[in-house]
């Protein structure tokens, strides 16, 4: 069991959000645990044995209000200071980071030295004084947070500007680096002509549940229409996930067979069969699964769902032997593995996926954030720089699908189940509460940190456009009445910074029609 005091002002608090809580065990999976308030005490009642961390959403000063976590402890009697402890973990990410990165040498003045520095000092001053004035202990230690997470954001920040100057110099950027999602319900000339101004390819969704709302029963029309458009304008793309187990995604009369691995399987692959021989000779790359290890809706075993991504990353290679195949990982911080154990954390997926020799061409990795849903709680910049880094030493491509809102969420708004009162923005947020503004700087920091990276082949926004039924709504580059958002402007600004970079060096990917600006086309 482990314990955490903690305080509202001088006092211990009565109230305290609990939200997103899980525990973390010594191998970075979650560990199933019941997590408690009760008179000031935080208790995490776990069933494993040996050291674990706590993650939660906390209000991290101005910076927002983010799920962080402490570093691993060990059980004991004495409860140990929560805010102080997400202090240590955030303290130690720090110094971790800049020994990792190599950027020990920033200047005095550098604003990750300062903030450093300024943590440093309020950690240990908190250290001192936390048995005989705890709640003192804790102000201290709020501080040293703030100044903490911000010193992380801003090592993130520089390292990926590094990074990037680096790939620009060498002139080793990805020949198609910059993509955004569409939904095949709107196929809008303007938003057609927008994309091929603005984009370097395409994320074509293909919903089975659209495809195929009844069993053996196909509607092709809106899909060969967005095919036969990219074909002929030559422009790269991302299709699917052909398989996928989301409930937007799976045809209603699919649930019949869930209890029937065997005909759930035949029935995947006749799917597949179909999809890829019907676009081949138009699909880049296939997003062929997504989410799997998740296991969230449909009772599979752990050998199933290993068998289903073989299978599937099998059959699109001998269908189309050249096409580039991609295996999707969803919900990456892995939270869900607290809750669900027939799941597979994200990780040990990505890991076996490599051992069993299954072939496959890149990782993909879907990130939406910003909705209060398991899987889309807010997290900091280096939380997000640090898992990307966690696919380095795969050895495989990274295609990255990100996306926030544009406004809080507040179709999700929950109660609090420790406040009588209605709670916004339960989902968290970064910075400021989500608005138009706070997406489009999300958007550039993240585009920067992810092209730094010399493993990243691609980045795309999950919906260019918002429309009913979306996965995050709000989360689109334009509003649903076409109109453009600032977070499109920083998006292709960004892209037309990286094309002008190469056509000023005469790259092998200079592009001899420059994209349109400020998203003319639209």
């Amino acid at each position: 069991m482990l314990k955490f005091q903690v305080f509202d002002g001088d006092r211990p608090a009565k109230a305290w959000p609990l939200r997103n809580s899980y525990l973390i065990g010594a191998d970075g999976n979650a560990v199933r645990a019941e997590i408690t308030l009760k008179d000031g005490i935080i208790t995490a009642e776990k069933r494993e044995a040996g050291t674990a961390a706590l993650a939660l959403q906390h209000q991290v000063g101005d910076l927002g209000e983010l799920t962080i976590q402490t570093c691993l402890l060990p059980e004991r009697d004495e409860p140990y200071l929560l805010v102080l402890e997400l202090a240590r973990h955030r303290l130690m990410t720090l110094y971790t980071k800049l020994e990792d990165w190599g950027m020990f040498e920033l200047a005095d003045d550098h604003p990750v030295t300062r903030r450093s520095l300024h943590a440093r000092e309020r950690f240990i001053e908190a250290l001192c004084i936390q048995h005989e004035e705890p709640a003192r202990a804790c102000r201290l230690a709020h501080e040293c947070l703030v100044a903490a997470v911000d010193g992380t954001e801003e090592l993130a920040l520089a390292h990926a500007e590094l990074l990037l100057n680096r790939r620009k110099s060498t002139g080793s950027l990805p020949k198609s680096p910059i993509g955004c999602g569409v939904t095949i319900e709107h196929n809008d000339d303007r938003l057609k002509n927008g994309i091929h101004a603005n984009f370097d390819y395409v994320q074509l969704p293909i919903p089975w549940k659209m495809v195929a709302p009844e069993e053996n029963e196909y509607h092709w029309d809106r899909m060969d229409d967005w095919a036969q458009w990219a074909g002929h304008l030559h422009l790269p793309v991302v299709a699917g996930p052909v398989i996928s187990f989301e409930p937007s995604c799976l045809p209603d009369w699919l649930y019949i067979w869930e209890h029937d691995y065997d005909t759930v399987r035949d029935l995947i692959y006749e799917h597949i069969e179909k999809v890829v021989s019907r676009y081949r000779n138009i699909v880049t790359m296939w997003n062929i699964v997504s989410g799997l290890h998740v296991n969230s809706h449909f009772t599979f075993s752990f050998e199933q769902l290993m068998d289903l991504t073989r299978m599937a990353t099998m059959l699109v290679k001998k269908i189309q032997p050249h096409a580039q195949v991609m295996v999707e990982v969803r919900q990456p911080f892995g939270e869900y593995y607290a809750h669900n154990a027939r799941s597979i954390p994200p990780m040990m997926y990505a890991d076996l996926i490599l051992q069993s020799a299954i072939a496959f061409d890149a990782f993909g990795l879907r990130l939406p954030m910003g909705q209060a849903v398991q899987g889309q709680y807010t997290r900091d910049l280096m939380q997000v720089s640090a898992l990307f880094d966690q696919f380095a030493h795969f050895g495989k491509p990274l295609y990255l699908t990100v996306s926030t809102p544009s406004e809080p969420v507040t179709s999700m708004m929950i109660a609090d189940p420790l406040s009588e009162d209605p709670v916004d923005d339960v989902s968290g947020y970064w910075r400021r509460p989500w608005s138009q503004v706070v997406q489009s700087r999300w958007a550039e920091a993240v585009f920067q940190i992810a092209i730094s990276k010399p493993y990243v082949e691609a980045i795309a926004w999950q919906d260019l456009i918002d429309y009913p039924n979306i996965e995050l709504p709000l989360s689109g580059l334009l509003d649903e009445e076409i109109r453009i958002k600032d977070s499109f402007r920083k998006v292709v600004g960004f892209r037309k910074n990286l094309r002008q970079i190469e056509a000023h060096s005469g790259g092998p990917h200079t592009d001899p029609n420059p994209p349109a600006e400020n998203g003319a086309g639209i």
